[in-house]
């Protein structure tokens, strides 16, 4: 499903270019789940921005099934977060004009997959069925949490992204979160790659891969 070779990434400094990925190579399969572990520095989001086409890598080659993904010009990196990526970040970036069920259903509905059925049963099952008419402003920590996830899962992508997504949560909510991700990634069949600085929940994913100083370790 998803296949990442070689790539690098560096910033230009005031007097010099740093280099946060040296080389990075890496595999996820459709329903597997894998979890990506490193220090602060080591090039974590980096390297989730550069698979979820949120930035481009300087060299080497991302493949989201089938696709180069790496050499898409913006509008064709932009089709694909829009249809086949779902990102949940730790700040969220949920629409505070938009009411609970109009943020579960953006993306959605942005890729021409809007699904109320789908959406319905989402709702549900995140326990947000009560909360639709409310908006972001309104919801706790854990409620808002679990809009942002619907939200990436809603149109079923192909690859789901979590950039520390439980890490503003206490354990136990934290907990029931990556209950949810793991849940609906396997039901849905996306590759499911977590950057996480929590050993416990890295033991709850399929696989684990951790980045020293720009590499897979």
């Amino acid at each position: 499903m998803l296949t990442v070779r070689d790539i690098e990434k560096s910033f230009t400094g005031a007097d010099r270019a740093h280099a946060v990925l040296r080389g990075v190579s890496l595999e996820v399969a459709g329903g597997e789940s894998v979890a990506l572990t490193g220090e602060s520095g080591s090039g974590k989001s980096t390297l989730l921005h550069c698979i979820g086409c949120l930035d481009t890598p300087d060299r080497g080659e991302v493949t989201l099934d089938g696709t180069r993904i790496s050499g898409l010009d913006e509008a064709g990196r932009a089709a694909m977060r829009r249809d086949r990526i779902g990102v949940v970040f730790q700040s969220l970036n949920l629409i505070p004009s938009l009411d609970v069920r109009a943020n579960l259903s953006f993306q959605a509905r942005l890729s021409g997959r809007a699904d109320p059925q789908w959406q319905a049963e989402l709702s549900e099952r995140l326990g947000l069925t009560p909360y639709l008419d409310r908006y972001p402003e309104e919801l706790s920590g854990g409620q808002q949490q679990r809009v942002a996830i619907g939200r990436a899962i809603a149109n079923r992508p192909s690859l789901l992204l979590a950039d520390e997504p439980t890490g503003n949560l206490d354990e136990e909510t934290a907990g029931r979160v990556l209950d949810l991700l793991l849940e609906l990634a396997r039901e849905t069949g996306a590759a499911f790659l977590m950057v996480t600085h929590s050993d416990r929940h890295a033991a709850r994913m399929d696989r684990r891969l951790h980045l020293e100083q720009g590499r897979i370790a």
